[in-house]
């Protein structure tokens, strides 16, 4: 956890004991251009189905990164 903000994680996959997954209200996801915020489409905190989206979006936008593809 960030120790400057109780409201912002910073970490990596190994950290994510200490975040309660019913507390997610949105993802972040920041570019060189600007930041893409993921939100929850059912409720107004993440649920299985949105993070299920979520990590598939950003499994996505790492397979295009790792093959240097674009667009």
């Amino acid at each position: 956890m960030s120790e400057e903000s109780t409201r912002e994680w910073v970490g990596t996959p190994l950290d994510t004991e200490e975040v309660d997954p019913h507390a997610i209200v949105e993802i972040t996801v920041e570019f060189d251009e600007g930041e893409e915020a993921l939100t929850p489409k059912i409720n107004e905190r993440f649920g299985s189905y949105d993070l299920n989206e979520a990590a598939r979006y950003i499994y996505f936008l790492s397979n295009h990164i790792l093959k240097g593809g674009s667009g």
